[in-house]
């Protein structure tokens, strides 16, 4: 008879886990029922409700009478259910005036802070936006090399230069059997401290980035070079050995390309705010005092185990922040476990 009883029940919490909670007790309800008794009424109204708020592919199985009958029994079962649960008083259990506060302010936060229209955000504020990001819409082209440097000053330049050629040919003749001989001659070689620990590896830069670091001449070389050439450029650091050895293309989106997703940062960065006001306002109008010394006195309990549940890390009662998106419905209660 239990097993029975959990079965109902997990039935009923299935089919109404997408519902939006429906306050215990009877209710004055208006229109055409499809189904009511004594203290029970689901009219067409509410029944369509609850079915649209059922996911796509759920409702694709209500198309006959028989399986609406179905989910109407689903409702009915729910609304004598809650009606038994007032009788006993249950609506004034703490858990479930916890759970109708949470509702409330899901709700509350929903409707002030709610999706809006991208359309209240003025174009200035994102063209203002897109200018002082720019670097996030607009990145140049990038090219990795790989870099040795035969450091050289004018007194020793024509020493040094000799050097560099010297390592250059002997790099051209290694690389032919050995994919590493770079990488290993500007371990072995390189005057440049900051690289050749990574085998003279430069990463990927823009123009500019090489031109302010290493440059201009050094900058030109890496955006005219062939992939896996080997040049020598003369710089004011020295003789630098230089291979190109990746590209990126660069990207370029336009204010018009990027003006939804910056109109909808926008708009929750302004929600937020708004939210943060109003919390406060509401927070100085109920003149919140905290009392430290019965603070301390609390003992928080240990963190569960990895995997045991409990609230993540920072986490927030439901409904205590704004949304990001839309903010999430109530959901029903788990089933009872068998």
């Amino acid at each position: 008879m239990t097993r029975a009883l959990v079965a109902t029940g997990i039935a009923v919490a299935l089919v109404l886990s997408g519902c939006k909670p429906t306050p215990p007790g009877p209710q004055k309800k208006s229109g055409p029922a499809v189904a009511q008794g004594d203290g029970v009424v689901v009219t067409v109204a509410e029944f369509q409700a609850r079915l649209d708020e059922q996911s796509p592919f759920l409702r694709q199985r209500y198309q006959n009478l028989d399986r609406k009958k179905e989910f109407l029994d689903s409702l009915v079962k729910f609304e004598i259910l809650a009606n038994a649960a007032a009788k006993e008083g249950y609506q004034n259990d703490p858990d479930v005036q916890l759970t109708l506060k949470k509702a409330m302010v899901q709700k509350l936060v929903q409707k002030k802070f709610g999706e809006g229209d991208l359309k209240d955000i003025p174009d200035a504020d994102i063209q203002k936006f897109y200018d002082e990001h720019k670097d996030d819409f607009v990145k140049p082209v990038r090219v990795r090399t790989s870099a040795l440097l035969v450091a050289a000053n004018d007194q020793d330049k024509a020493q040094k230069g000799a050097q560099a050629k010297k390592l250059l040919a002997q790099l051209k003749a290694s690389s032919r059997k050995d994919p590493q001989a770079f990488a290993n001659l500007a371990r072995a070689s390189s005057d440049d401290a900051a690289t050749k620990g990574n085998g003279g590896d430069l990463g990927f830069r823009s123009q500019d980035e090489y031109a302010k670091q290493f440059g201009a001449p050094f900058a030109a070389a890496a955006f005219s070079g062939k992939d896996g050439e080997d040049v020598l450029v003369e710089t004011q650091q020295g003789f630098w050995i230089v291979r190109v050895t990746g590209r990126q293309e660069g990207i370029t989106r336009t204010v018009d390309q990027v003006k939804p997703q910056i109109a909808s940062r926008l708009q929750r960065e302004r929600r937020t705010k708004e939210f943060d006001e109003y919390v406060k306002k509401l927070r100085d109008e109920a003149k919140v005092t905290v009392n430290d010394a019965e603070l301390e006195k609390v003992v928080v309990s240990p963190a569960p185990a990895p995997g045991a549940g409990g609230m993540p890390h920072g986490g927030m009662p439901p409904g205590a922040m704004p949304p990001q998106g839309a903010p999430p419905r109530p959901a029903m209660p788990p089933p009872a476990q068998k």
